[in-house]
C-alpha cells in the first residue's frame, strides 16, 4: 500500500508538472498570466515548488521562442520596443522566481496567506512590465494592468481544479490542504478554465485534416452535458466553441458547437443520462449542424469530407472508452434520496439498540426479582453506547459511488432516480445503501440488486435483515451487506433421563447480523424441572445480553455473579458456548464446568479430531469463577460437536474419539444421530443424566466458492 501510495504521488506531481508546462504555453500576443496563476496554485496544491517551476519554464521558453509554433504566439506586442522571445522567458523566469519565494516564505496553507500571495504577485507583474519595457510606458502600463488581473482572476478559479485533479490521481497520497473546500459549482467552472488552456495549445488550424483541437472540444461538451447538465454544458460548449472558432477564424463554429449541445441537452432531458442515448443524440446533432452550416457538405471535396467526419466521429468513440466512475452525476448538493438513505439507516439502528438494551434490563429485572443480584456496570453500558456512537460514525462517512456502469446495470432492472452509497461497519466489512424506484408500475426484487452489486463489487452482497424485499415506484431505500464467507448447518437433539419428566440440559443456537453463529448449552444440576430452570435462566440472560452488545466475557460473568449471589452457591449449572465468526472461520469456546467440546476436520485417512475441555467451575458457584477460552481456525468441512456431561459419563473408555474419527462429516442431522446411536447403543450404557447433542458443519458460501 506504501509503494502504491508513492507511485500515485508521483504521477500526480508528474500530472500536474505537465499541465504547468501547457500553462506556459498559453499566451497570447507574447503575454502569459496564467502561467503565474496555474504555478501559484500548483504549488498550493502539492506543495512541489522546483519541479512546477520548471514545467512552467519549459512552456514559457517553448511559447514564447517560436519552438512550438502557437497561434498568435507573436513575436511583438507592443509598437516600438523589441518584445522578443528571450525578454519574455527571462521576465517570466524573474516572476516564476518571485513566486517561489513568496509561497516559500509567506504562503501557510490557508487561503488568507494564499491571498496575500497573489496581492503581492500582482503588484510585481505590473511592475515587472513597466520595468521591462520601459521604451513605451503607457503601453507597457496598460499591458500590465491587463496581465495582473488576468493572473489575479486565474489564480482564484483555477485552484480548485487542480486541487480535485491532483486529490482524485493520488487518493490517499494527496496532500491537498484540509481546510479548504470547494463546492461543485467551483470545481467545474475550474476544470472548464483548466481545459480552456489545455485546448488553447491543442493544434488544430483547419478543418480539412485530423484536427486534434477540434475533437477534443466535441469531447470536452460531451462529458460536460452528459455529467453535469444544461449550465455547465452550454458553458463549455461556449468556451470550447470560441477557441475553435479563433482558430479556424471562423466564428460560425461557435454556433456549431452550440447547436450540437442544444440537441444533447434535448436527449438528456427526453432520455435521461444514458451513455447510449447521449452518444446518439450527438451524432444527430453534428448532423443537423452539418446541414444547417452547409459549408463542407455542399462545397467540400470528398476527401475534405472524410476528415470532417473522422473529426467528428473520433470523439464519440472516446467519449465510449471514458470509464464509468468518470461519469457519474455531479450536483452542487446532495440528493434528498441519499439522505433519507443514511436518515432510515440511523433510525433503524438507533431503534434496535434502544430496543434490545430497554429488553435486557426489562429481562433481567424479571429473571432475578427479589434477588440481591449486581447492577450491570456504568463502565460496560458506556463501551456499549459508544460502540453503537461509532456505528452511526461510519453511516455518516459513507461515500457515493456514481460510476455510471454500476447505476446502468440496476437502472436496466427498470429502476430510476437510482443512487448508491457505499460505507464500512464496525468489522470493516462493506454495506451498501441503494435508493430509487421503478420506472414503471412494476416491482424489482432486492435480490435482483444484490446480484447486481455482486457482480459488480466482486463480491458475495445480500439484502440486509431489516431491508425491504420489493422496490416499488414509490421511493425507498435498501441496505446490502457483504454476505459471510461461510455458512453452518446445525442439529440439535435432547434426550431426558429415564424416569424424569424434563430435562435439565437446555440449548440456544442464534446466527447474528454482524455474521456470529452462537451455539450455547447449559446443563442444571441434576435433572427435572429445577434444573432446567437454572439452565434455562442462563441461556436467557446470555441471549438478552449478547443482544444487546455486550461482550461474551462480560455476559459470562455478569450472569455467574447475578446467579451465585441469588442461589447462594447451592445451585448451580454448567455452560458451553462457542462464537464462530462466518466471515473469517474464527471459533473462539468459553466454557465453565462444561463437558467436552470436538472440533473435527476430515480427511483421507480418517478424522483429525481436537478436544477443548474446561477446568473451571460451574455456573453459580463463585461470584468470581473463571471462565476457560480458547481459539480455532475452522475451514469449510469442519464440524464443531457440543455435548452434555450425560454423555461424557458414558464415554469411560475413549469410545467417542473412536466414533468421531470414523464419522462421515457433510450432515448435522445424520451426525447428530450417529453419535447418540453409537453411544447409547453400547451394551452395558444407561442413560443416567440428560444428554444433549449439537453437531454444526461449516461450509463455504455458494458465491464465495463459486468466486
Amino acid at each position: 500500500m506504501l509503494m502504491r501510495e508513492k507511485v500515485n504521488g508521483f504521477v500526480g506531481v508528474m500530472a500536474v508538472a505537465i499541465l504547468c508546462m501547457v500553462s506556459g504555453l498559453c499566451m497570447v500576443w507574447g503575454i502569459a498570466p496564467v502561467v503565474l496563476a496555474v504555478y501559484v496554485a500548483a504549488c498550493a496544491v502539492c506543495g512541489r515548488y522546483m519541479i512546477t517551476c520548471i514545467g512552467c519554464a519549459a512552456g514559457v521558453a517553448a511559447g514564447s521562442m517560436g519552438i512550438a509554433g502557437l497561434l498568435h504566439a507573436d513575436e511583438y506586442m507592443i509598437p516600438g520596443p523589441v518584445y522578443s522571445g528571450v525578454m519574455v522567458t527571462e521576465k517570466y523566469l524573474v516572476l516564476l522566481g518571485l513566486a517561489m519565494c513568496l509561497m516559500k516564505i509567506v504562503y501557510s496553507r490557508n487561503s488568507r496567506s494564499y491571498v496575500r500571495v497573489i496581492v503581492v504577485m500582482s503588484a510585481a507583474v505590473l511592475m515587472g512590465n513597466i520595468v521591462v519595457y520601459a521604451d513605451n510606458m503607457l503601453m507597457a502600463a496598460a499591458y500590465g494592468v491587463v496581465e495582473a488581473a488576468i493572473f489575479m482572476c486565474a489564480s482564484v478559479i483555477l485552484k480548485p481544479g487542480i486541487g480535485l485533479l491532483y486529490t482524485y490521481i493520488c487518493g490517499d497520497a494527496s496532500d491537498v490542504e484540509r481546510d479548504e473546500s470547494w463546492n461543485v459549482s467551483q470545481g467545474i467552472v475550474s476544470l472548464m478554465a483548466l481545459a480552456a488552456v489545455v485546448l488553447w495549445v491543442v493544434p488544430g488550424e483547419d478543418i480539412y485534416s485530423v484536427n486534434p483541437a477540434f475533437m477534443l472540444a466535441l469531447v470536452l461538451i460531451l462529458y460536460a452535458v452528459y455529467r453535469t447538465g444544461a449550465v455547465y454544458g452550454c458553458g463549455m460548449a461556449a468556451v470550447a466553441g470560441s477557441i475553435v472558432s479563433v482558430k479556424l477564424n471562423d466564428s460560425r463554429w461557435l454556433m456549431w458547437m452550440l447547436l450540437v449541445t442544444l440537441v444533447m441537452l434535448i436527449g438528456r432531458a427526453l432520455t435521461g443520462r444514458r451513455k447510449v442515448s447521449a452518444s446518439l443524440f450527438y451524432v444527430l446533432g453534428c448532423v443537423l449542424a452539418s446541414v444547417a452550416d452547409g459549408t463542407v457538405l455542399w462545397n467540400g471535396s470528398g476527401r475534405e469530407i472524410a476528415f470532417y467526419y473522422i473529426n467528428i466521429a473520433v470523439p464519440v468513440v472516446l467519449f465510449a472508452c471514458i470509464p464509468g466512475a468518470l461519469l457519474g452525476a455531479m450536483d452542487e448538493e446532495t440528493d434528498p434520496a441519499c439522505l433519507q438513505a443514511a436518515a432510515a439507516e440511523i433510525n433503524r439502528l438507533t431503534a434496535c439498540k434502544i430496543e434490545d438494551m430497554a429488553n435486557v434490563f426489562r429481562r433481567l429485572d424479571y429473571t432475578f426479582a427479589g434477588s440481591d443480584e449486581p447492577a450491570i456496570s456504568l463502565g460496560q453500558i458506556g463501551e456499549l453506547v459508544d460502540g453503537f456512537r461509532r456505528q452511526i460514525d461510519l453511516i455518516g462517512e459513507a461515500r457515493e459511488i456514481s460510476d455510471e456502469k454500476l447505476l446502468g446495470q440496476i437502472r436496466s432492472l427498470g429502476m430510476d432516480e437510482v443512487r448508491v452509497t457505499a460505507s464500512m461497519d464496525s468489522g470493516n466489512r462493506s454495506r451498501y445503501y441503494v435508493a430509487g424506484k421503478t420506472s414503471g408500475q412494476g416491482m424489482v426484487l432486492s435480490r435482483q440488486v444484490a446480484d447486481v452489486l455482486s457482480g459488480y463489487f466482486r463480491k458475495n452482497i445480500r439484502a440486509g435483515l431489516d431491508s425491504p424485499s420489493l422496490f416499488f415506484d414509490e421511493y425507498r431505500s435498501a441496505v446490502y451487506e457483504e454476505a459471510a464467507r461461510y455458512k453452518g448447518r446445525y442439529h440439535v437433539r435432547r434426550i431426558k433421563k429415564y424416569g424424569s419428566p424434563v430435562s435439565g440440559d437446555n440449548f440456544s443456537v442464534k446466527e447474528y447480523e454482524d455474521g456470529r453463529l452462537v451455539m450455547m448449552l447449559s446443563d442444571g444440576m441434576g435433572s427435572g424441572s429445577l434444573a432446567s430452570c437454572e439452565s434455562c435462566m442462563m441461556l436467557d440472560t446470555m441471549e438478552e445480553l449478547l443482544e444487546a452488545g455486550f461482550t461474551p466475557e462480560y455476559s459470562i460473568a455478569f450472569a455467574n455473579r447475578c446467579m451465585s449471589r441469588r442461589n447462594k452457591g447451592r445451585i448451580f449449572t454448567t455452560f458451553d458456548m462457542v462464537v464462530i465468526d462466518m466471515y473469517d472461520g474464527t471459533m473462539r469456546s468459553f466454557k465453565q464446568g462444561a463437558s467436552v467440546t470436538y472440533v473435527i476436520r476430515p480427511g483421507d485417512d480418517g478424522n483429525e479430531v481436537r478436544q477443548i475441555t474446561s477446568t473451571t467451575l460451574p455456573v453459580g458457584v463463585l461470584d468470581d469463577a473463571e471462565c476457560d477460552m480458547a481459539d480455532v481456525k475452522l475451514a469449510a468441512g469442519d464440524a464443531v460437536v457440543m455435548v452434555s456431561d450425560g454423555l461424557s459419563d458414558m464415554d469411560v473408555s475413549d469410545h467417542m474419539q473412536d466414533v468421531l474419527k470414523g464419522i462421515r462429516v457433510g450432515d448435522s442431522r445424520r451426525m447428530v444421530d450417529d453419535i447418540l446411536g453409537a453411544m447409547i447403543g453400547q451394551g452395558d450404557v444407561s442413560l443416567r443424566d440428560d444428554v444433549t447433542v449439537m453437531a454444526a458443519v461449516i461450509s463455504g458460501s455458494e458465491k464465495s466458492s463459486a468466486a
